[in-house]
């Protein structure tokens, strides 16, 4: 009997002197997904109570609030620490140190969408009959005119305001940003806020597409930590050049789509009139028949199942001022 106690006790001292090596593996990799991170793109990042937008919001986390990732992405959604609460949080709104500044390019699929965006800058004479007929077709898209452009040609700025699509920013001059310093960057930004508000009486929305696609970690970091969401796109129609067809942009666009495809369109270039402005329409009726849903950046830029364009209104997805409670 003796025997068999000593036994029992020799296996109990065994337990727990081996509970805590293993339970060490997971407090480990416990603290490894534990990483410091900040609220950058926004104003206002909803902390949601589970990882997708139906689930209510646990409270709003203010641009360049502290914010801790707890672990790996669900849907999205990153499961994170703000203000003393456990939550989920949008990825395209949280920056780390192993992730960097988080920009659009590609929406998340799983709802065949695509987004048209016009950036406007070039200087040659701007065609709007293609934001007439998209408006006429309810095909929304978004427009990032730079500020120099809009003090320039104030009637075509109101114009694009009139016709309800949403405004962001393509910066303010033509510069390649990567080459400029960190103030230069930032008052570029600011800038063409300004310009483009005196302009058509409101703010631009909080999105910003970059010159020449020009735009590194650093520029983002700039950008997203003033509040703007850093828009880049994965199908260029090159329609900036000279001696380019409206077949051109149409090969240029249509084969190379996928769900969340962000394209990128001129309308003020050298050939925009013989090119993209008769393009255009080819391109709709393709995406069309392929099933796709034309939608904002504001609305790629959430999760797939919050994208709810209003036919009629192809700004109706954005709000005209600011960026709205993202996530």
């Amino acid at each position: 009997m003796a025997k068999h106690a000593w036994r029992f006790m020799r296996l109990l001292l065994l337990v727990a002197l081996l509970a805590p090596l293993l339970a060490m593996p997971a407090v480990a990799q416990e603290d490894a997904f534990r990483e410091a991170g900040v609220v950058v793109g926004t104003t206002g990042l909803n902390i949601r109570a589970c990882p997708d937008v139906a689930c209510g919001s646990r409270g709003l986390a203010q641009l360049e609030d502290p914010i801790t990732v707890t672990g790996p992405a669900a849907n999205g959604y990153l499961p994170v620490e703000w203000a003393g609460r456990a939550g989920w949080a949008w990825h395209l709104y949280v920056a780390t140190g192993s992730t960097g500044t988080p920009f659009l390019q590609q929406g998340t699929p799983g709802c065949q969408r695509v987004a048209f965006i016009f950036n406007i800058g070039i200087g040659d004479p701007l065609q709007i009959h293609p934001l007439l007929w998209l408006k006429a077709e309810n095909v929304p898209a978004t427009i990032f005119p730079m500020g120099w452009w809009a003090l320039a040609f104030p009637d075509d700025m109101r114009t694009i305001a009139m016709l309800g699509f949403p405004i962001g920013t393509h910066g303010d001059v033509r510069l390649n940003l990567t080459g400029f310093s960190d103030d230069e960057v930032v008052i570029d930004l600011r800038d063409s806020a300004v310009h483009i508000r005196e302009v058509i009486g409101r703010d631009p929305a909080a999105y910003f597409t970059p010159y020449a696609a020009d735009m590194d970690e650093r520029v983002r970091e700039l950008v997203a930590r003033e509040g703007y969401l850093p828009v880049a796109w994965d199908v260029p129609a090159d329609d900036w050049r000279e001696d380019i067809t409206a077949e051109y942009v149409f090969d240029r666009v249509v084969p190379n789509v996928e769900d969340g495809s962000i394209v990128e369109f001129h309308l003020d270039g050298p050939a925009s009139a013989e090119s993209t402005a008769i393009a255009i329409p080819m391109i709709v009726a393709a995406l069309r028949a392929q099933g796709y849903q034309f939608v904002t950046i504001q609305d790629m830029a959430q999760p797939c199942n919050a994208a709810t364009p209003v036919p009629g209104t192809p700004g109706a997805a954005t709000p005209v001022a600011g960026t709205p409670a993202a996530g």
